[in-house]
């Protein structure tokens, strides 16, 4: 992948940063809840009136391709808010609509309310992206990073920026689920009769 994608840094963390947010629902969403699947995860808040909305579209195409073959049923898609206090329920709900994200595989989540207002921006933090706060709007500078966390929980890697192809993130993500499926694949009467003799 270092070849085809400028783009891509390969972290291979024995674990991603866990967390426990909720969904627009109030629904309890941890990171572990999809330790079969990849997960594709990024930081984003709605009001952003610069780069959250292109790489929300962008993460919705990549979507779009891997919801159109069999990859489907093992990746999963988190959009998680920076800026809970202005990104309501009714905000988060229409998120999918307004960016094309499919919600049978994609959730969008805030903070609890029993965690401080800050909560999501440290934990983007705890993933190497920093959300800061201007002292004269409401906006936040940061950057755009599209993190992967590999079944089973190991943070895999990050494509960075907006300028990554789609078919390198689409094609990193197969070569996981490809890997988990040879694990996981039942032994053949070959396997079990060439193991015999070794």
């Amino acid at each position: 992948m270092f070849e085809m994608e400028p783009y891509f840094q390969a972290i291979d963390a024995a674990q991603a940063p866990g967390f426990e947010l909720q969904d627009s629902e109030g629904n309890p969403v941890r990171l572990s809840d999809f330790s079969d699947k990849v997960v594709i995860l990024h930081f984003i808040y709605a009001n952003c009136p610069d780069i959250c909305p292109l790489h929300a579209e962008k993460i919705a195409a990549v979507q779009a391709s891997i919801n159109d073959g069999p990859m489907k049923e093992l990746v999963q898609f988190i959009s998680i808010t920076t800026d809970p206090v202005n990104d309501t329920p009714d905000v988060l709900r229409d998120y999918s609509d307004r960016h094309g994200l499919d919600p049978s595989n994609w959730v969008i989540l805030t903070k609890r309310p029993d965690q401080t207002e800050n909560a999501t921006r440290v934990l983007a933090r705890d993933y190497g992206l920093e959300f800061t706060m201007t002292a004269d709007s409401d906006m936040m500078m940061h950057g755009a990073v599209t993190h992967v966390v590999d079944i089973g929980g190991r943070f895999a890697a990050k494509f960075h920026g907006m300028d990554f192809k789609n078919v390198n993130l689409i094609l990193y993500v197969s070569e996981l689920t490809n890997n988990v499926q040879h694990r996981r694949r039942e032994p053949s009467w070959w396997d079990r009769l060439t193991g015999v003799f070794q």
